[in-house]
């Protein structure tokens, strides 16, 4: 970039700054044809929007641009991808509508959010031309171009700065009460005098109003914490009394069924044990010698 060229742009950023309250970062919304031209010259965006600004900026695309970018299919495949890297700024649209329709709804009649324009559309930049205090870009070529401020947005530079330098209401008011004299000497008029500080006085009374209504609002009577207070016993009725007794007894009928059913599971379960082999063998040649005693006698 030209030297001269830098100190321009950075007079009308300076410009926008003062008269407009832009703040830094700056906000560029940026349109579909500017981000595939700037893929077709290989401009970074994220690069050379903060060269031609001469501060740091934000990249930003509505859904709507998006969408229109979806649509083109495979030829805009790598703008749709590299508007994906932008940040997203929301609209009011639930369907996809034309992205000037909604770029224009959103800088609206006074650009409130002072955002910057990046756009290619001849038709579109006219447009906001006619609009003070909105900056335009567009791509010539392998440039990256900011306009100088349109007749719009100077005039209205023009109009505040000579709103700085004549008298304010509030001023002219009190050159009223004041009367000068023959001789010179300057005097207040008591009424108109009396007038104004009353004015005031009711002015100052209204704004006292309004902070104290705002602080109720805002802190309001405290409450006790609810860990340290005990909590509340309740009242045993006698229909709740009646109710726990019954429970009472049926745990306890429950109890004793199951105890029972335990015992009788215990009772199935043992079985008699079988004696060993060797018992068994004793015991038959036992009964065998007891029954040739019988036989000899």
């Amino acid at each position: 970039m030209r030297l001269k060229r830098h100190k321009d742009y950075k007079r009308y950023m300076n410009m926008y700054c003062q008269t407009f309250h832009f703040r830094k970062p700056f906000q560029v919304i940026v349109d579909a044809d500017f981000i595939q031209t700037a893929l077709d010259q290989r401009l970074d965006l994220r690069t050379n929007i903060p060269k031609v600004l001469c501060d740091a900026s934000k990249q930003m695309v509505t859904p709507c641009t998006m969408a229109l970018l979806k649509s083109r299919g495979e030829d805009a495949s790598g703008a749709f991808l590299a508007s994906k890297r932008f940040e997203k700024r929301r609209c009011k649209h639930q369907k996809a509508v034309d992205e000037h329709i909604c770029i224009s709804e959103i800088i609206a009649t006074s650009n409130p959010h002072n955002y910057v324009v990046a756009s290619q559309s001849k038709k579109l930049r006219s447009r906001f031309g006619q609009i003070p205090g909105v900056p335009l870009l567009y791509i010539n070529r392998a440039n990256l171009i900011l306009e100088p401020p349109s007749q719009a947005s100077l005039s209205k530079c023009k109009q505040i700065e000579s709103g700085k330098t004549h008298a304010s209401t509030k001023e002219l008011m009190t050159l009223k009460t004041v009367k000068i004299t023959g001789q010179g000497k300057v005097s207040m008029d008591p009424k108109l005098a009396q007038k104004l500080e009353e004015k005031q006085e009711h002015k100052k009374q209204k704004r006292e109003i309004k902070k104290a209504k705002l602080l109720k609002k805002r802190l309001g009577p405290k409450e006790p914490n609810p860990l340290s207070i005990k909590k509340k016993k309740k009242k045993e009725t006698p229909s709740s009394s009646s109710s726990t007794s019954k429970a009472e007894t049926k745990s306890k009928a429950e109890g004793s069924t199951t105890s029972a059913g335990s015992e009788g599971i215990s009772e199935k379960k043992k079985r008699p044990r079988r004696k060993p082999k060797t018992a068994r063998t004793g015991e038959g040649s036992g009964a065998v010698s007891t029954t040739t005693e019988t036989e000899s006698s």
